[in-house]
């Protein structure tokens, strides 16, 4: 009876374990070396909290689409990353080159990098804001790193904006 009981406790355990989806990106802010009126930045999201965002980004089966198709909907996709990550009004972002995202799985969790440039030096850079993610998926974190993590914020529902300076 002790081992039917532990081993129903491990399956109870192990579905819970599964249910919980990690929610937290990453933004990672660089200067740009070649070229220093603009920082280069980087977005990875986990690919369940994208779809969540973007349900026009999601096929018949609930999948997030393949990147040649987020790529072939670049005003969409763009539209998108520039309302939910902006920086300080003279910083606009702009997404590579038209829309630039990679696959990756991180903390083993699908993910997608979007690539792109702050239209400003990173010296006048002094804050980063996002926006829509917090309304669909309230307990998301946005972690912002400035170089090697020489600066770093965290951004949620209850504070989504983060003075750099």
């Amino acid at each position: 009876m002790k081992k039917l009981l532990l081993i129903a406790c491990c399956i109870m355990f192990a579905a819970s374990a599964e249910a919980h989806r990690f929610s937290t990106s990453f933004v990672q802010i660089e200067s740009g070396e070649d070229h220093p009126q603009e920082f280069d930045w980087s977005w990875r999201i986990v690919e369940h909290d994208l779809a969540a965002l973007a349900p026009f980004l999601v096929n018949d089966d609930g999948e997030l689409l393949p990147l040649d198709a987020l790529e072939a909907q670049p005003s969409e996709f763009v539209d998108l990353i520039s309302s939910a990550l902006q920086f300080n009004a003279e910083c606009p972002v702009e997404v590579l080159p038209v829309v630039y995202a990679t696959r990756e799985v991180y903390a083993g969790q699908e993910s997608v990098r979007i690539y792109g440039h702050g239209s400003c030096p990173l010296a006048t850079l002094n804050e980063v804001r996002v926006n829509d993610f917090f309304s669909v998926i309230k307990d998301h974190k946005v972690i912002v790193e400035i170089g090697e993590a020489e600066q770093r914020g965290v951004l949620s529902a209850a504070e989504s904006s983060w003075s750099v300076r």
